[in-house]
């Protein structure tokens, strides 16, 4: 996301590229994260994940500001397949850490922290980046020298977890839970990333805004995730375990008001409502397989988790697409419905898994 401002002058900058081949700028790390967040799992078991951290963040860094000193569209994506290649050794790791670090109400409110901090990195980088691409496409991808602060931190500041690392014998399988724990995020990321992806273009197709209209309602989606994310700890201390009702109940609300808008102002708060939704579901599901699995599987099985997340934002508009055609409708406006349709079946769902736990 960070270079996402940078496209145009990128497109321009290589006449002859593709489409498609500027289009994987921004797609080709997430695809290369998958793989990669999976064997970074495996890895943590018998390479200390403190190790693994550095070397990761000096393949995001090397990677990230190298984009912007290639000279071709295919060393540009070569770059960005590194990036890929250290994001997915970090990203399942730092929320392993956590696990490891912190128990109970402290291991609930630093996952809800962490997912608060992402969002944020998702609200500023862009802002630096695109600033930057105003004086040459190759300066946004300065804004991954932020990596050089990171690194300084973790080499100072991060101990090595004193948890007994994985053996042979120690291993053991991952629980069907973790699987089902990644089933859900797949289809969780599948319903929200229609919201950052299709929100431009709803407000283009009803002819109520521009570009400025669709970044203050995305900006309104981030701003909730954030603020929720940060009080996450104290939301699931209260809720308890009905939290996960309360994440699907409201990012219903949000899609379904969405589907009804017909002005800004509502899409805003259907765009919040549903930014609360993803804000309190996200570490939930990350905090959920934590709690599953013993700390020496923690990382493992978070690498699942996280693979999804990626995973699940690959095929969501492939997914929305397929729905679309075989009920033959092209308009944007019936993706919402069918998002605010598929999360309150699974609030019908959850409803009953409830009340017979309850019993």
């Amino acid at each position: 996301m960070a270079v996402s401002p940078a496209l145009g002058q990128i497109k321009l900058a290589f006449p002859d590229a593709s489409d498609l081949a500027v289009q994987l700028v921004l797609t080709l790390p997430p695809l290369i994260i998958i793989p990669i967040g999976l064997l970074s799992g495996r890895l943590a078991g018998r390479i200390p994940k403190r190790m693994i951290v550095l070397i990761g963040m000096v393949i995001y860094l090397l990677a990230g500001v190298g984009g912007g000193f290639m000279n071709s569209m295919v060393m540009l994506l070569v770059s960005r397949a590194f990036l890929g290649v250290g994001t997915g050794l970090i990203a399942p790791l730092s929320l392993s850490l956590i696990a490891d670090f912190y128990d109970g109400d402290e291991r609930s409110t630093t996952m809800g922290q962490s997912s608060a901090i992402a969002t944020m990195g998702g609200i500023f980088l862009p802002l630096i980046s695109g600033w930057l691409s105003v004086f040459s496409w190759r300066y946004a991808f300065a804004a991954y020298l932020i990596a050089i602060a990171v690194f300084i931190l973790v080499w100072f500041y991060l101990p090595e977890p004193t948890a007994a690392p994985e053996t042979k014998g120690s291993r053991g399988k991952l629980p069907a839970g973790v699987f089902g724990l990644g089933l859900l995020t797949i289809l969780l990321m599948i319903v929200f990333y229609l919201l950052p992806t299709k929100i431009a273009l709803f407000i283009q197709e009803i002819g109520i805004g521009d570009s400025r209209q669709s970044g203050l309602v995305i900006a309104s989606l981030n701003l909730a995730a954030f603020l929720i994310g940060m009080s996450f700890g104290k939301l699931r201390k209260y809720l308890k375990r009905f939290t996960p009702l309360f994440g699907i109940t409201v990012l219903t609300l949000g899609l379904t008001l969405i589907y009804f808008s017909s002005n800004i102002a509502l899409i805003s708060v259907g765009m919040f409502l549903s930014g609360l939704g993803i804000g309190s579901l996200m570490p939930l599901l990350f905090l959920s397989t934590a709690n599953l699995v013993p700390d020496t599987l923690n990382a493992s099985a978070l690498s699942i988790t996280n693979s999804s997340l990626y995973f699940g934002q690959f095929i969501s508009p492939l997914v929305f697409t397929l729905i679309a055609s075989v009920f033959r409708r092209g308009d944007i406006r019936f993706d919402f419905l069918v998002g605010a349709v598929l999360t309150g079946f699974a609030g019908i769902v959850l409803i009953v898994v409830l009340v017979s736990r309850k019993r």
